[in-house]
């Protein structure tokens, strides 16, 4: 069984490669089977205890906004110090960030090891977590970079997508222009949708200038008409079921959310669902 060198966890919209071999998709989490190979999308994990130093350390990071680079070492794991350097360059990039370190082998990290799937990861790594809490991706430090490290933090809107998915809520990501006179309508339709699937939906709103949105807007390609809003539908496992540009009603909405899409089995490589 293989790992791959770039270990990303960005989340449900995006091909992910994670931390292990493939998994039961009912623990939320895939891996490679080969060094270059990627997975379906695997939900972002968020940590709420505060039962050691460690989990301390993240809460704090949590309550005060800030991103965590959390290095990764144990037993075997050769230039510690040069991993640590990584991690605090990338500090430089993304300054709303801290960097602390982990050992895996501590029992008292036992539970942190088998949240994230680290228990089969080479090390040292890199792993990046959210302001609001979620490991979004990392890298072993054969292929880690500050600049890598950094653009593992997702944007404000991003972390809010981790959040409804960690809940198991099923997501409308509306993104519009301010001056669009659709999206209105299209935003009334949404909440509609919501009362039906009695709130177990979350409504993310981005605006096209939001320049803190920039990448998050890349990543997702939308094919809009100019000045048309468009919609981007996530049921509750976090796999996109819809996408809808300039109309759509609140009956399509629910269908979308509600869509149950074939898990890819055994099959770990891209388009193998």
């Amino acid at each position: 069984m293989k790992v791959s060198k770039k270990l990303q966890l960005l989340s449900l919209l995006l091909v992910v490669i994670t931390f292990s071999a493939c998994a039961n998709p009912k623990k939320e989490s895939n891996q490679a089977n080969s060094e270059n190979s990627a997975n379906q999308p695997a939900q972002a994990k968020q940590t709420v205890k505060a039962s050691s130093p460690l989990h301390a350390e993240l809460n704090k990071a949590k309550e005060a906004g800030k991103a965590v680079f959390v290095v990764v070492t144990g037993t075997g794991a050769a230039d510690l110090n040069k991993a640590m350097s990584v991690a605090k360059s990338a500090t430089t990039i993304y300054k709303n960030a801290v960097v602390i370190q982990m050992n895996r082998d501590l029992p008292v990290n036992a539970d942190l090891v088998s949240e994230w799937g680290l228990s089969g990861a080479p090390l040292p790594l890199i792993l990046s977590i959210s302001p609001k809490g979620y490991a979004t991706g990392g890298y072993t430090l054969a292929d880690a970079t500050a600049d890598k490290i950094a653009a593992l933090v997702p944007t404000p809107k991003m972390d809010d997508v981790y959040a409804a998915i960690n809940n198991k809520k099923s997501t409308f990501i509306i993104v519009s222009k301010k001056s669009n006179t659709d999206k209105a309508g299209i935003l009334t339709n949404c909440k509609s949708a919501a009362t039906q699937l009695k709130n177990n939906v979350a409504i993310i709103e981005i605006d096209l200038a939001d320049p803190k949105e920039a990448a998050f807007i890349k990543q997702l390609n939308l094919k809009s008409a100019p000045n048309t809003t468009s919609v981007l539908v996530l049921n509750a496992s976090g796999q996109t079921t819809g996408s809808f540009n300039g109309k759509v009603d609140a009956a399509q909405l629910v269908g979308a959310a509600t869509k149950v899409v074939k898990s890819c089995g055994s099959s770990c490589s891209p388009g193998g669902c």
